[in-house]
Formats: C-alpha cells, structure tokens, sequence
C-alpha cells in the first residue's frame, strides 16, 4: 500500500483531507478515529488518534479489511458488494 511510504506527517494531511470519518472509539489512551480512505478497489482504513508524548494527532495505523473491523463493529455498518 503507497499510503504507507508516505511520511507520518503527510499521512495524517492526506486522511484528514481526503478520509471519510467512519467512527470513533474509546481505549485506555483516549480516543481513536477510524477513517476510510478511498482507492482502487475498496479502498482501506487508517485509524487517528492522539499521541500522548506531544499531544497531537497521528496516524496509529492502516489497514485493509473487507467488513467491520472488530473494535468499531458495534456502531457502523458497512455496505460492500
């Protein structure tokens, strides 16, 4: 996946510019966003939270997943073909 060459910086710009917000969970370090970024095909996910160090937002991961990733899977529903 490209998105994951990229710098941390221009990461977190592109899914903030172009990510559709999804949802939003709870952990012991705070929130955490959950993003779908689109490409070819079904695109993928980018999780965004919040880094306790600096306290600014990162990019904590990407994924690709074909249903509801499991932490987020009680409060959205996907509709894939």
């Amino acid at each position: 996946m490209a998105f994951r060459l990229l710098s941390p910086v221009v990461q977190l710009y592109w899914v903030l510019k172009h990510g559709t917000f999804l949802a939003q969970r709870w952990d012991e370090d705070g929130g955490v966003n959950l993003y779908h970024c689109a490409d070819e095909g079904r695109g993928f996910f980018v999780e965004v939270g919040v880094d306790d160090g600096q306290g600014q937002a990162v990019v904590l991961g990407s994924f690709v997943s074909s249903g509801p990733p499991e932490d987020y899977a009680h409060g959205i529903k996907f509709l894939l073909e």
